[in-house]
């Protein structure tokens, strides 16, 4: 596995794979969103807003996780070969 075109396979494949987790999670807040609050309302207690501001930090948090541990990686990879 020390070989560079098996750590580029691997990372190409991580931030696809990472990238579909995060769209089914986007639609998933987007769509069910109702659904979603007024589970959380009763878990947490939270309001509403409270629950978009922190969907909003979630899925931003996910897409730079993304980025710096899935596609840089990958990038700098490639940019090597």
């Amino acid at each position: 596995m020390n070989d560079l075109a098996t750590w580029t396979t691997f990372f190409g494949w991580m931030t696809i794979i990472n990238i579909g987790i995060y769209l089914i999670s986007l639609g998933a807040v987007t769509a069910m969103r109702g659904f979603a609050y007024r589970t959380n309302a009763k878990l947490f207690r939270i309001s509403e807003d409270e629950f978009a501001r922190t969907s909003f930090k979630y899925i931003g948090a996910y897409k730079l996780l993304i980025t710096v541990f899935c596609f840089a990686p990958w990038l700098s990879l490639k940019l090597m070969a």
